[in-house]
């Protein structure tokens, strides 16, 4: 009867470290990408003998999109997917800022957007940019969306995220949300107004740090850019940078006038 106890006993723990693993194992996010996003760029800094980074996308042969929270980082390896990716040195930093006057104070202050633009010391050739958007016809709510990224996509038993990189780029497909949901968070990692965000939802898939500054692509065209992202997985809207409130500034910085 004691070796049947100890039997059951060993079962049982068996089922629960099993299932403890499975959670930690849960992918949030899809799939790899396939023949596509050759247009995504890593955004990378080394410091402290520690490495962080972002995405971004290649909207230009010179120029890269991401989230203006990234400006830390200093260096963009592009071809990442489908690799082996090769270094570029960032020559200039472009971040979004309105000057707003302030309430009986005569002094004007800047207010930045998560939103940047990476300018790459050499233009480069082989990999095509993704297309800018077409604004007239953005998505709506409800519209199937992808992101990508490279951020960590292993979570443990409370929903937060394990430092774990995937091998190759993970792709998913999410569909665009009321940002109501998410009026009440005012600072989304720099500044994103809430007019000028685009959320996103879909079960058990999600967006995880290390993926800020990803593309949202609609029909082949970047709409957004990843800007915020909940500690814990599925809780809430994922909240992007709408890329269309900022087109004037993207192509004066990118096609400048001569």
């Amino acid at each position: 009867m004691a070796h049947l106890k100890f039997l059951l006993l060993l079962l049982w723990v068996g089922v629960t470290v099993s299932t403890v693993v499975d959670l930690r194992k849960r992918i949030y996010g899809g799939q790899d990408c396939q023949n596509e996003r050759h247009y995504h760029v890593k955004v990378i800094l080394e410091k402290d003998g520690k490495q962080s980074y972002c995405g971004g996308s290649l909207i230009h042969p010179r120029w890269v999109l991401t989230a203006a929270h990234c400006q830390e980082r200093g260096r963009a390896i592009v071809g990442v997917h489908p690799g082996p990716g090769q270094v570029q040195e960032v020559a200039k930093k472009k971040i979004f800022k309105t000057s707003i006057w302030k309430t009986n104070i005569l002094n004007i202050f800047n207010r930045k957007h998560d939103i940047m633009l990476l300018e790459l010391s050499e233009p480069l050739t082989g990999i095509q940019p993704v297309a800018l958007p077409d604004c007239n016809n953005p998505p709506k709510i409800g519209d199937v969306v992808q992101v990508a990224g490279l951020g960590g996509y292993m979570v443990n038993a409370t929903g937060h995220t394990l430092d774990d990189e995937p091998f190759n780029l993970q792709c998913a497909n999410m569909h665009v949300a009321d940002c109501a949901p998410t009026a009440h968070y005012t600072d989304c990692g720099a500044y994103v107004p809430y007019n000028n965000r685009l959320c996103l939802e879909e079960p058990n898939i999600d967006i995880r740090e290390g993926d800020s500054g990803g593309g949202v692509i609609y029909n082949n065209m970047i709409y957004g850019v990843i800007s915020y992202i909940l500690v814990r997985v599925c809780t809430g809207p994922a909240v992007t940078v709408n890329v269309c409130p900022y087109m004037n500034w993207i192509n004066q910085k990118i096609n400048p006038k001569k």
